[in-house]
């Protein structure tokens, strides 16, 4: 028996262990995305061995039947890639709306699940401090265009090559950085995460941070 074009996967009891409901959510997922994409089974795992590491046909189609239930963290990884899509959305997918269990006995809304996962969830100070590398991008990519000609200096291979102005660019790219990126930068670093590397003329603003906290130091608090 099929519903909305899945497979009827209720137990002998009609009941789904949670373990089993995850993996079923996922592979619903998977389906959908599949077939937006008009990609067959087969497609699917051509793609998957393009990428090097083939889930097989017969697999799928044991998910999409309900004769497997399970999947692994790297057959989610390569299925998610071949689709075009985040491994997260194909677990907690926020565009789907409604409410998943996201723990046993845990029903939360898809975007408080999907970024929990992600590590994004603000609620849990000191427990997900991923969000702060989200942040961290979106502050970047917003430096990178409001001072575009200072950043596209770092690929000119000397000063000489440096057009008129370009000093002046510079040091107010430097210190919208140290304003802007900084502060995230140096929280990073009191929660035990390392900051991402910056272009190499920027280097020298690591020295300007405070030392990475260890695991060692957070415990002692």
């Amino acid at each position: 028996m099929t519903h909305d074009g899945y497979a009827d996967w209720a137990d002998d009891e009609g009941v789904l262990d949670w373990h089993h409901q995850v993996t079923k959510d996922v592979v619903e997922a998977i389906t959908r995305r599949r077939r937006y994409l008009e990609m067959t089974a087969q497609e699917l795992a051509d793609e998957t061995q393009r990428l090097g590491h083939e889930v097989a046909r017969n697999v799928i189609a044991n998910w999409e039947s309900g004769r497997r239930k399970t999947i692994t963290v790297p057959e989610l990884i390569v299925v998610a890639e071949a689709l075009e899509v985040a491994p997260a959305d194909l677990l907690f997918s926020p565009a789907l709306g409604g409410h998943v269990n996201y723990l046993p006995g845990q029903d939360i809304g898809r975007w408080s699940a999907f970024s929990r996962f992600t590590g994004e969830h603000r609620h849990y100070p000191g427990k997900f401090d991923l969000y702060l590398f989200r942040e961290h991008d979106q502050i970047w990519r917003t430096l990178q265009n409001e001072h575009h000609d200072a950043f596209q200096l770092e690929f000119k291979f000397s000063r000489e090559e440096w057009p008129p102005g370009s000093e002046e660019k510079r040091t107010a790219f430097v210190d919208a950085v140290r304003v802007q990126l900084q502060p995230v930068r140096a929280r990073m670093r009191e929660v035990g995460k390392e900051v991402p590397d910056l272009v190499t003329s920027l280097k020298f603003l690591d020295a300007e941070l405070p030392p990475l906290r260890t695991d060692f130091d957070l415990e002692d608090e």
